[in-house]
């Protein structure tokens, strides 16, 4: 076998290999808002790594008592308070990872104003 050959399969595997070991959960899901009526306006993407979840290019109609909250279809488990109507923000708890959608919701009015599939 050519020397240059080994050496160059030998480096090509040791760079693939540590990639290749990455667990599923590490990767991002995605998700856009989209309004749950035609009265509100929601805007902007999800994006959930781990514990985390990120809102980007956000924005959304007031509401008196808006909550980010996550589920798998309908909005489960409270998050955190939203911390503002336009914006870049995020919020981090344990199992973040776990859900396929990330609601805005008002509580007052038990009214979902968006949600995010994530992907």
């Amino acid at each position: 076998m050519d020397r240059r050959f080994f050496v160059s399969s030998l480096l090509a595997t040791a760079v693939a290999a540590p990639f290749s070991s990455i667990p599923a959960f590490a990767a991002d899901k995605k998700g856009t808002f989209k309004a749950n009526k035609s009265r509100y306006k929601v805007r902007g993407t999800a994006t959930v790594k781990g514990n985390s979840i990120r809102l980007s290019g956000f924005s959304t109609t007031p509401g008196p008592d808006l909550y980010v909250y996550v589920g798998n279809g309908r909005p489960t488990k409270l998050v955190g308070k939203l911390k503002a109507n336009r914006g870049g923000q995020s919020y981090s708890f344990k199992g973040a990872d776990k859900y396929s959608t990330v609601h805005i919701h008002c509580k007052r009015f038990s009214s979902t104003f968006g949600t995010a599939r994530l992907r």
